[in-house]
């Protein structure tokens, strides 16, 4: 075939459009062609069963009651964010996941705004860190269901990160870097490690040398000066650690950051929200009333809380319960059995606030025995306080109270709502409202233990009614 190249330095418009149809000839054989008219898009009305059309406000119902649920697509702002090592794509979704989740945990949406993770300082340390970000893999590899999720087992895949993330712990504390930020964060996620795997002893081995680097960084409150984020890690296992083996915490009152933020919560609601309590003494009646508006506050308040002031808002309080009587048995003798039931009440309430990091939890044993021999010996007074008897008991039976209590507790629970009069569970929640109450986390539980309570008031009304009736047949 014969070659011919257009040489002519001008060419139309007519001649361009040749070439072109020249050249694409056949290129588009059988192709639609694209229409050229302008789209039109069309709704389709929402129509009823009978196929009447709905109005705006019934279409807005419905869409809301049948529209498919969207999953949550999860940090789109960190999709390019790289770990420091390479890990597969169901690794690098399942730790966003994972992370997603903890910072529920942490901080109820409930209460808290928005956490920015993005922007959180512990998740530069799964980016940046190898050791923080193995032992954190180490946590995923122990649960069968994933991050605290299911039994725990010690794989082949977490004993080998959590080796190591101890071999970089090991040449951090041998450097320069011994006590910086990086070297905090990766001794503390081991504690936590051992913690969720309830290793206590060992647990306790990492927290005295984290205890040990926070005093060579001039101590807890110099510390969250300089790193916030960094520093409430530590002190939450302080509180822990003091919760589970009943010592006192390892940071004294002294030492630790109070914010200023705290102030406007407790002052909303003033320094006589609960009425004082006689027998009880200043300093507890105090805690009774500074907590009693806490919760106040985290149920009717709308505005939401900044993740760091709600955490240390918990940490003080709980701390400041804890620096007024630890619970070992040996430190609580000068307590009156009212005093020591309060007390471990404010506590399981303040230990609600702070939730553990997976469903594996290490359930706070000792705060459970000491409630039950408090309200035990309280029940058994011949005067006591009603009202503030029933808050603990519905307390009890929401936190920390284990199910072989509940049918005592019920029985308590009637006798004590008998002798106020109460009939219904708007009476109930009123009382139990004038005190430390979490409604999003205890009502349900109450409402059960009401149910309960009225289920055999009634049993017991009828069997009651039967027996006169049967008694005034045969007379």
């Amino acid at each position: 075939m014969l070659l011919q190249f257009i040489t002519e330095p001008v060419i139309s418009s007519k001649d361009r459009r040749l070439i072109r149809s020249h050249v694409m000839k056949g290129k588009n054989a059988g192709k639609p062609r694209p229409p050229r008219k302008t789209l039109v898009h069309l709704t389709q009305p929402f129509t009823n069963s009978k196929g009447e059309q709905l109005n705006d406000g019934e279409s807005a119902k419905f869409g809301s009651e049948h529209g498919l649920p969207l999953d949550r697509l999860l940090w789109n702002e960190l999709t390019l964010a790289s770990f420091p090592e390479h890990v597969s794509p169901e690794t690098t979704k399942f730790v966003y996941h994972r992370l997603w989740l903890i910072s529920k945990v942490l901080f109820p949406p409930e209460f808290c705004s928005e956490v920015n993770l993005s922007q959180y300082a512990w998740f530069t340390y799964v980016l940046e860190d190898k050791a923080y970000f193995n032992t954190l893999l180490a946590i995923s590899s122990s649960f069968n269901g994933g991050f605290g999720v299911g039994p725990r087992c010690v794989s082949p895949a977490a004993l080998k990160h959590i080796s190591i993330a101890y071999r970089l712990v090991s040449q951090y504390l041998s450097s320069a870097e011994a006590c910086s930020d990086k070297a905090i964060a990766a001794v503390t996620i081991l504690a936590i490690y051992q913690r969720m795997h309830h290793q206590h002893e060992v647990g306790l081995v990492h927290f005295a040398g984290l205890r040990r680097m926070i005093q060579l960084r001039g101590g807890l409150a110099r510390l969250s000066e300089e790193n916030r984020s960094v520093a409430q890690k530590p002190w939450r296992l302080a509180l822990e650690f003091a919760l589970q083996d009943g010592s006192p915490v390892a940071f004294g009152l002294e030492d630790v950051p109070v914010p200023l933020a705290l102030g406007s919560i407790k002052l909303r609601y003033g320094e006589e929200y609960v009425s004082p309590t006689t027998y009880l003494n200043p300093t507890l009646q105090s805690h009774l009333t500074n907590i009693s508006s806490f919760t106040s506050h985290l149920n009717h308040h709308e505005a939401k809380i900044d993740p760091y002031n709600y955490s240390d808002a918990v940490c003080i309080r709980l701390h400041e319960l804890l620096d007024y009587a630890p619970l070992n048995h040996a430190c609580r003798q000068d307590l009156s059995l009212l005093e020591d039931m309060v007390h471990l009440s404010l506590m399981a309430v303040m230990s609600t606030l702070m939730p553990e990091y997976g469903a594996n939890q290490a359930r706070y044993d000792l705060l459970a025995v000491q409630l039950r021999h408090a309200l035990q010996g309280y029940a058994g007074l011949g005067s006591i306080n009603s009202e503030l008897f029933l808050w603990v008991l519905f307390v009890g039976y929401a936190t920390v109270l284990s199910v072989s209590d509940h049918a005592w507790l019920m029985l308590t629970a009637g006798e004590v709502c008998s002798r106020l009069g109460v009939v219904t569970w708007k009476d109930v929640h009123k009382i139990l409202c004038r005190f430390a109450w979490i409604g999003v986390f205890y009502d349900q539980a109450g409402l059960k233990l009401w149910n309960e309570i009225d289920e055999r008031r009634s049993e017991e009304i009828l069997i009651i009614t039967h027996y006169h009736a049967k008694a005034g047949h045969h007379f």
